[in-house]
């Protein structure tokens, strides 16, 4: 499947013109994984931003003082991770793992960025909607927070 048909089905990039959708596609790169391969972890550095292509990705916290991790999230075709990249230059605050084989889309940071230069309405319209979604990502990690103290 081209990648211009999979960027339009990502949250972020809903209401880009089809010129837009493949401006994206343009400055995109494809990596493949192995089922099992971490696509990025924990507290590594990162300048780019994953949409899924074909498989399943597990996205994992550690667990202060324990060996195991937590999946707090399980994506698949047309969703995004590592977005906060696109935030900060920070580290990244969990591990991606692939849940079997997976290809995925790649969109690096400095390349968005000059993108969003180059036409200020496909960056605010991305930027709005990545709003959107890191809000409703808070408000199920506070409904996942509370449950877990309430069963404590």
């Amino acid at each position: 499947m081209d990648n211009t048909k999979i960027l339009e089905k990502v949250d972020i990039f809903r209401g880009l013109t089809p010129h837009q959708l493949e401006s994206l596609a343009q400055i995109s790169e494809e990596k493949k994984y192995r089922g099992g391969e971490a696509v990025f972890t924990e507290r590594s550095t990162g300048a780019e931003v994953y949409i899924i292509k074909k498989g399943k990705v597990c996205i994992e916290l550690g667990l202060k003082g324990k060996p195991n991790t937590a999946t707090v999230q399980r994506l698949s075709v047309g969703q995004i991770f590592g977005e906060l990249a696109m935030v900060d230059k920070r580290n990244r605050s969990a591990t991606a793992i692939c849940d079997g084989d997976c290809q995925i889309i790649t969109i690096d940071r400095g390349k968005l960025d000059g993108l969003f230069e180059q036409d200020s309405r496909l960056g605010y319209t991305v930027m709005k909607n990545l709003a959107q979604l890191l809000a409703e990502r808070l408000r199920r990690t506070d409904l996942m927070l509370v449950a877990s103290v309430l069963w404590e």
